[in-house]
């Protein structure tokens, strides 16, 4: 499963700076699927995450699917972060707005025989300046069993200063580490208004802003439209707007798909 949008901002520690990232296909907070938007699919979401201390901005996001093929498939995308107007104790700020690309390439599960995994690999939060230049490297592999889908991979930080990626000053700097998730098989329902739910967690470790744990709930009212709903639990909370060790997250997605429509059958 995509997580098709992605963390309503994550950001990263910057004390009083701007900071914001964008979001490939993910799973609710990692990218820790091989999923890939479709050739010329366009993805829209809006995420948002809150407690009853702080909250990220809120966070548009657009992705598209950009190669033709069925062995080989690539993505890219942008996010833009809504201006923040949090209590000035939360450190994740992106006061003027800020927008971030991402890319992703890969190749899906069972493209080259019934038993390979899918492969995929890629780039977020790319930022515009250097507040935003987080430009974190992913990489991850997954495979579908009878019990549900299993991805595992890594991540680095290859931008930002080093404030980004420890929780204070002068403390061990973490640019790197693991991103795991898990998807449950899907209970179809087929219903007006109700397509199918499924179930989701997923995690990033390391002592920094991007490391958390999640999981949720999937409502697919439509094959295209979805929502996602969970909490994300952060493994450093000194990394968080308000100290924060949980807030909760709504995302929801839309595929746009523009391909003609099947002709009806006779």
């Amino acid at each position: 499963m995509k997580k098709l949008v992605r963390i309503a901002t994550a950001c990263a520690l910057a004390l009083s700076a701007q900071s914001a990232w964008a979001t490939p296909s993910t799973i609710f907070w990692t990218p820790a699927t091989t999923y890939i938007q479709p050739f010329l699919v366009p993805h829209l979401g809006m995420d948002v995450y809150f407690n009853d201390k702080a909250n990220y901005p809120l966070n548009f996001g657009f992705t598209i699917g950009v190669l033709p093929f069925e062995k080989i498939q690539a993505e890219v995308g942008l996010d833009f972060f809504f201006p923040y107007w949090g209590p000035q104790n939360a450190v994740f700020l992106s006061p003027a707005g800020a927008l971030a690309l991402n890319a992703k390439i890969g190749t899906p599960e069972g493209s080259f025989a019934e038993w390979s995994p899918g492969i995929s690999g890629g780039i977020f939060g790319v930022g515009l300046n250097q507040a935003t230049q987080f430009s974190i490297l992913h990489a991850e592999i997954g495979k579908t069993f009878f019990f549900g889908n299993l991805t595992a991979g890594g991540y680095y930080g290859a931008g930002g200063v080093g404030a980004l990626w420890s929780d204070v000053d002068g403390a061990p700097v973490t640019r790197g580490g693991f991103i795991g998730s898990y998807t449950s098989p899907d209970l179809v329902f087929d219903l007006k208004g109700l397509y199918k739910i499924n179930f989701f967690a997923d995690i990033q470790t390391g002592n920094n802003a991007f490391s958390a744990a999640g999981g949720g709930i999937g409502v697919f009212f439509t094959p295209s439209i979805d929502i996602l709903t969970g909490p994300v639990f952060f493994l450093n909370k000194y990394t968080q707007p308000g100290m924060s060790t949980m807030m909760w997250s709504v995302q929801l997605d839309v595929d746009i798909d523009f391909g003609a429509k099947e002709p009806a059958k006779s």
